[in-house]
């Protein structure tokens, strides 16, 4: 059974304000921090009046606005707490608050469990446990560790798990952190629980109950009653069970911690089914997916349809068991697919070694000022290099992997149609040769029929070209990535540049053009590659505005604007449409390969992506995404001067 994996949160002084400096917006969060995690909507009140307070302040306003996203996770509201974390350590990044930023991650990484996004999970904890380390921060460690023993449970690594639940516990006494000890003790009973160690297991859920209650921690207790409640389960204990995870159920309602309610009602609805009262099971099982649907926790989601399969098939309603059965492994699907889309590019590489830098640097820093530590800190440093060289090239083959992953997910399925049209055209074409010749030998020959068959030939040819041309498209994009992504550059005018782009896109369509260009110098740059980067922004902005037009019919212009404008480091350039908008958790993502938000077969999911590469590595701009569902859509290019 899956469980939602813990915060700094537990502990009311664990979620800090960092170097925050003393002042209203300090204050503010600083009682936020005393109300976590009991009242979550009350730590979400606090984070909004100091977002009010900051006044401009970038350090404040960055602390502030993770409050609000912290907040929004125990509400379980996982996509807004994904965007406003991220928002948050973007603009944390250029300030140098290493502590800030170690802080951010690790909520981030249970945002990313929740949604079911464990390697990603599991790369963030891993640079936040190198930053942590750099910091000698031991209680950042040890909630790290914690969380990275619940993930790799997740992940079935009990033996990886075991490890880091270890050590979490070990740090976590040296500080003498009860409720931290009480969240070690969840992993290691939860590997031990998956190494079929049951006794050992039962020992720690217990010792994190009595810490849980001692120190009231009500969001560890629930979570020891139900890792206690699987184990009575597991040694035919049910109506312990069920009372187990009826209290564990109640806690975590009275907390409002949804996605966790949803993991109790499962487990209820679980329990009920294999107590052989299936109609018993059904309201829990029905009231856990609708939570999970409402706060798009998809694993949980997942679980609920698998369990309400069971559940129907026992009750001898097959039809109901296998919609339930179709919808759980949709689920897998798209879970693994989203796993398998991570972000695959050299940016993660260039992050990772950001950050090893960084360490490196402070290591640096530190040894000047501690000359009696010098040849320790040393030790540190060539350590932290050795760390990063071993850091780069483990991404790199991460990265081929995931790339090779996502493109057989993306040719497989014109290659199955190819395979199935080009399989039926031969049943078709032997049945027809067998009656031509049937014919010949004087019997009977059905023209009407014959007509059939070759029309359907005619169709299957059709389609197995189209699917043909479709795979040819994926892999000529892709191509496009390992091309050079920046080329001969020379003094461009811009603007004609841009029009070459609209005539070729928008000229032949109904859409709506509009500029607002600015007086701009010619820019150094590789006319052939910019063009490409502009034909695909005009094409995804064409198809949003041509999708929305389609929808709404009755007096909708679709309208594509243009702006371009001279800024200090160089030029800017909008290109906005009033399309079907993007969903705001996608704005970071839509640079990824094969990532897309068209439907199947209307896109590969590289066109963006190889603008983001031409744009940012072959002519040192950016390019970033604005936008919020059924609004528009905003894409701000700049190239340097």
């Amino acid at each position: 059974m899956a469980e939602p994996l813990p915060t700094p949160a537990d502990l009311q002084d664990g979620f800090t304000v960092g170097t925050l400096p003393p002042g209203p917006v300090a204050d503010r969060l600083i009682e936020a921090a005393g109300h976590v995690p009991d009242r979550p909507d009350q730590v979400l009140a606090l984070a909004l009046e100091a977002q009010a307070l900051a006044d401009g302040d970038p350090l404040a306003e960055a602390f502030a606005q993770a409050y609000e996203g912290f907040a929004r996770y125990l509400l379980s509201e996982h996509e807004a707490a994904l965007g406003l974390l991220t928002r948050a350590l973007a603009a944390m990044e250029p300030l140098g608050d290493l502590a800030g930023r170690s802080l951010m991650l690790g909520v981030l990484a249970s945002v990313h469990v929740s949604l079911g996004h464990y390697d990603e999970a599991l790369d963030i904890a891993l640079g936040n446990l190198r930053v942590a380390r750099a910091l000698g921060d031991i209680g950042q460690e040890a909630w790290t560790r914690a969380m990275m023993g619940n993930a790799y449970i997740e992940l079935d690594q009990p033996d990886r798990a075991l490890e880091h639940g270890e050590a979490a516990l070990r740090l976590f006494a040296d500080l003498d952190n009860a409720v931290g000890q009480a969240r070690a003790h969840t992993a290691l009973g939860g590997a031990l629980r998956s190494l079929a160690r049951y006794a050992e297991a039962r020992a720690h859920f217990e010792a994190a109950l009595r810490l849980s209650r001692e120190h009231a921690s009500t969001l560890t207790e629930a979570r020891a009653l139900h890792d206690l409640g699987l184990l009575a389960h597991l040694r035919g204990d049910d109506d312990q069970a069920l009372a187990l995870h009826r209290e564990a159920l109640r806690i975590r309602t009275e907390v409002g911690n949804r996605q966790a309610q949803a993991t109790s009602l499962i487990a209820i609805g679980q329990t009920l089914a294999e107590m052989g009262r299936p109609d018993d099971a059904r309201p829990a099982l029905h009231e856990a997916l609708g939570i999970a649907q409402d706060v798009g926790a998809e694993p949980r989601e997942a679980e609920a349809h698998a369990a309400l399969a069971d559940a129907y098939e026992a009750a001898g309603d097959a039809a109901a068991a296998l919609r339930h059965l179709r919808a759980f492994h949709d689920l897998r699907e798209a879970l693994l697919s989203a796993q398998a889309r991570s972000r695959i590019q050299t940016v993660e590489i260039r992050a990772q070694a950001e950050r090893a830098q960084q360490e490196a640097e402070m290591a640096r820093i530190r040894t000047e000022e501690l000359g009696a530590a010098n040849a320790e800190l040393s030790e540190t440093l060539r350590e932290l290099r050795a760390a990063q060289t071993r850091l780069v090239q483990s991404e790199k083959l991460a990265s081929l992997g995931r790339l090779s992953a996502g493109l057989a997910h993306e040719i497989q399925n014109p290659l199955n149609f190819v395979a199935n049209f080009a399989e039926l055209n031969t049943e078709l074409a032997t049945d027809l040769l067998a009656t031509l010749e049937a014919a010949l030998d004087g019997g009977d020959f059905d023209p009407a029929q014959a007509r059939d068959d070759l029309e359907a030939i005619a169709a299957n040819s059709a389609r197995v070209r189209d699917h043909a041309r479709r795979a040819d498209a994926i892999v000529r994009g892709l191509m496009g990535h390992v091309r050079d992504v920046g080329g001969e550059r020379r003094p461009t005018d811009l603007h004609e540049l841009i029009e070459q782009a609209v005539s070729t896109v928008l000229g032949p369509s109904v859409v709506r053009v509009e500029r607002g260009y600015g007086e701009l110098a010619p820019v150094e740059l590789a006319p052939a590659s910019l063009q490409r980067v502009f034909v695909n922004l005009f094409e995804n902005a064409r198809w949003a505005v041509e999708h929305r037009a389609e929808a709404e019919k009755n007096g909708f212009v679709p309208t594509v604007r243009i702006e371009t404008a001279p800024i200090e480091a160089g030029v800017e350039v909008r290109v906005v449409d009033n399309g079907i908008g993007i969903p705001l958790a996608h704005c970071t993502r839509v640079f990824e390969p094969f990532f897309t938000t068209k439907p199947a077969g209307s896109g590969t999911g590289l066109g963006l992506s190889l603008a983001y590469d031409i744009v940012t590595e072959g002519h040192g701009g950016t390019l970033a995404a604005y936008s919020r569902e059924g609004e528009g859509a905003t894409f701000v290019l700049t190239l340097p001067a």
